[in-house]
C-alpha cells in the first residue's frame, strides 16, 4: 500500500507539473503579438488605380517579411510586433518605401502606396489617332495573335483553319478581349517605352492596371503604341485608361473611355452534326443587334478547304447544296462586326459547328 501512495504522489506532480511549463524545469514558450500591415498600391497618375502584383516587403527586426498585392491591388501582411522599413514594387515602376512603421501586437497599421514612373512627370505628347478593338471570342484560342489591319477578316480565317484539329465545335465558352492601337505623328515623346490599361467596372473606379505593354512600333511616317487585354467578359460594359509612360514619367488620359465587349454569338441551326441532304438549307445564329453585319465560310473539316462564303446583314443564311456536293464532313462559323463611334471596332466570332452531307437515300 505504502509503494502505491508513492506512486500516486508522482503521478501527481508529474501532471501537475506537465499544466505549468510543459513537463521540465524551463520556462515555457512565449507567445509573440502579430500585427497586421494592409493597404493597396496605385499609380501616381490616378488615386482611383490599383495595381495587382505588386511585391510588398516590411524589414524589421533582422528579418523580411513579403507578400503580393491581390487582383483589386489590395494586400495585407502579418508580422510580429516591431518597427519596420515597408517597401513596393512593381515591374516598369519606380519603388516606394515608408520607413519607421511600427507595428503593435494584435493592431492594425494601414499603409498605401503610390508609385511612379521614370522621373514622375508628364510631356507634351499628340496622338493622331486611337483604334478601340473589342473582340468576343471561343475560349480556345488567343484572338490577340493576330495582325490587326484591312486585313483582319482573313487573319481570322487563316488563325481558324489552324485550329480545326483541336477547336471544340460544340462550344459555349466565350471571353472578349480588348485591343488598343494609339497613332503617333511623327513619333512618341523621346524616352517613350510602352502603355498600360487601367480598367474599371464604373466609370468611378477603382481602375485595375491589365496590362503591361512594352516596345513602340515604329513606321515612316508615324509610330505605333499598341496594347492589349484577353481576359475580359462578353457583353460587360468597361471603363478604360489607357496611358504612355517612358523615362519622363507617365501620361494618362483626362476621362476614361466607356466600351463595351460584343455578346456571344452561338450557331443555332442546323444542329451540331447534324445530316443534309442536297437542296434548300438555312444557316442560322443569334442576333447580335441592329447595325452588325455578319459573313460566314463553309470548309471541309478533313482538309479545311474552302466551299462557301457569304456576307448578310441578316443572322440566317439561305443557300441550296447541290446534289453534286461532295459527301461529308464539314464546318461553318459565322463572325459578326460592328463600327461602333469613336473609332470603336466590334467583332463577336462564333465557334464552329460540324454537318455532313450526304447524298438522298434512293
Amino acid at each position: 500500500m505504502r509503494y502505491f501512495k508513492i506512486l500516486v504522489f508522482l503521478v501527481l506532480v508529474a501532471f501537475v507539473g506537465l499544466g505549468v511549463n510543459g513537463g521540465c524545469s524551463c520556462p515555457g514558450p512565449i507567445s509573440v503579438g502579430l500585427g497586421k500591415i494592409t493597404g493597396y498600391v496605385s499609380s501616381s497618375v490616378l488615386e482611383t488605380t490599383r495595381i495587382p502584383g505588386a511585391i510588398i516587403t516590411a524589414v524589421g527586426g533582422g528579418k523580411t517579411y513579403t507578400t503580393v498585392t491581390d487582383e483589386q491591388g489590395n494586400y495585407a501582411l502579418f508580422v510580429p510586433a516591431g518597427t519596420y522599413n515597408i517597401s513596393a514594387s512593381k515591374e516598369t515602376f519606380n519603388a516606394d518605401t515608408e520607413d519607421g512603421v511600427s507595428v503593435t501586437a494584435d493592431g492594425t497599421k494601414t499603409v498605401n502606396f503610390s508609385l511612379t514612373t521614370g522621373d514622375g512627370g508628364i510631356t507634351e505628347i499628340s496622338i493622331s489617332g486611337v483604334e478601340i478593338y473589342t473582340i468576343t471570342h471561343p475560349n480556345q484560342f488567343d484572338i490577340r495573335s493576330i495582325r490587326l489591319d484591312r486585313n483582319f477578316k482573313p487573319d481570322i480565317e487563316s488563325l481558324l483553319r489552324s485550329y480545326y484539329s483541336n477547336i471544340r465545335v460544340n462550344g459555349t465558352d466565350y471571353k472578349s478581349a480588348l485591343i488598343l492601337l494609339a497613332v503617333f505623328d511623327p513619333s512618341p515623346p523621346e524616352g517613350a517605352q510602352g502603355s498600360r490599361i487601367y480598367v474599371g467596372t464604373t466609370p468611378n473606379g477603382p481602375f485595375i492596371l491589365k496590362t503591361l505593354g512594352s516596345g513602340v512600333i515604329t513606321s515612316m511616317p508615324q509610330s505605333i503604341v499598341t496594347n492589349s487585354i484577353g481576359t475580359l467578359a462578353p457583353n460587360t460594359t468597361y471603363y478604360i485608361y489607357p496611358s504612355l509612360y517612358g523615362t519622363w514619367g507617365e501620361n494618362i488620359s483626362e476621362d476614361c473611355i466607356e466600351v463595351s465587349t460584343p455578346t456571344e454569338l452561338v450557331l443555332t441551326e442546323p444542329e451540331n452534326n447534324a445530316n443534309i441532304y442536297p437542296g434548300d438549307v438555312t444557316f442560322e445564329w443569334s442576333s447580335l443587334g441592329e447595325g452588325w453585319e455578319y459573313s460566314g465560310e463553309i470548309r471541309k473539316e478533313e482538309t479545311g478547304g474552302w466551299v462557301l462564303g457569304f456576307d448578310t446583314p441578316y443572322n440566317y443564311y439561305e443557300t441550296s447544296i447541290p446534289s453534286e456536293a461532295e459527301s461529308g464532313n464539314y464546318l461553318w462559323r459565322v463572325i459578326g462586326s460592328y463600327s461602333g463611334e469613336e473609332s470603336v471596332l466590334q467583332y463577336s466570332i462564333s465557334y464552329p459547328r460540324r454537318f455532313t452531307i450526304q447524298q438522298s437515300p434512293e
